[in-house]
């Protein structure tokens, strides 16, 4: 694994825990939502610009994700 697919997955791990916490929802509903609307490949996709920002700007933009596919968080 290169050093970018790490950097990738800790930022994905991170994202994934202050969603639960923020929207104070089990993983597995968690789970369910990162899934359902790829989350994580957003996040692996769009990294270069995400983690130029804070985390909490990031979770910001899947949030917008989610309300934009009529998710209400």
């Amino acid at each position: 694994m290169s050093k970018r697919d790490i950097d990738i997955a800790d930022m994905q791990c991170w994202i994934f825990r202050m969603a639960q916490e923020k929207w104070n929802i089990p993983p597995e509903d968690c789970a369910d939502l990162f899934k359902k609307y790829d989350i994580l490949g957003f996040i692996s996709e769009c990294y270069e610009l995400l983690h130029v920002s804070s985390y909490e700007n990031a979770l910001a933009d899947v949030e917008d994700i989610l309300q934009a596919n009529g998710v209400s968080i």
